[in-house]
């Protein structure tokens, strides 16, 4: 049985014990109204490992934000999978691998195929990850992307280092320097 500190909320305790939330639906293609993109989900660990859930939800690609050399392999379920092999520590820096992950996230879901980002939590790496995509592909600021996050998944909290990152990633989206080109 899993005992929770009295001062986190029911909310955020509820959100640590659920393997996965759907992030974004999936939506109508703006080409073919009648295809739809893929919903992106935020999860932990336990998310993985849960066949069914991953079948009942359609999940076809999976973004592992974690240094595990033990984790299952899941091209033999049907399902791809990326790697960012990373440490939750404020001394880790994210930004190189923010736009290859981005990329890779946003065909994915405009395949039409579902992704689950997940790391040991789902707290953290993963939740700094969808942040970064939602800042670069649905043109959010940390704050809002934050916010959404915290709506679906209470229990999200990036580490100082990754909110630090992804400020920089926000202003490179928004606030392009002078004499740089904007990410497209």
């Amino acid at each position: 049985m899993i005992r929770f500190d009295s001062s986190i909320s029911p909310e955020i305790q509820m959100s640590m014990c659920t393997p996965m939330n759907q992030i974004l639906p999936p939506e109508p293609s703006s080409k073919s109204p009648s295809r739809k993109s893929g919903a992106l989900f935020l999860g932990s660990l336990l998310a993985v490992n849960e066949h069914e859930l991953l079948q009942e939800n359609k999940i076809t690609r999976i973004v592992s934000v974690l240094d595990a050399p033990w984790l299952p392999p899941f091209n033999d379920r049907g399902i791809e999978s990326y790697h960012i092999k990373i440490n939750d520590s404020d001394s880790v820096d994210m930004s190189p691998f923010l736009e290859d992950v981005c990329t890779h996230i946003d065909s994915s879901l405009k395949s039409g195929k579902n992704v689950l980002v997940h790391c040991q939590q789902g707290i953290s790496r993963s939740a700094a990850v969808v942040i970064a995509y939602l800042i670069q592909s649905r043109g959010m600021t940390y704050d809002s992307a934050f916010g959404l996050l915290k709506e679906c998944r209470p229990c999200v909290k990036p580490n100082v280092g990754f909110v630090r990152a992804l400020k920089e990633w926000e202003g490179r989206w928004h606030h392009p320097v002078a004499g740089t080109k904007q990410m497209s």
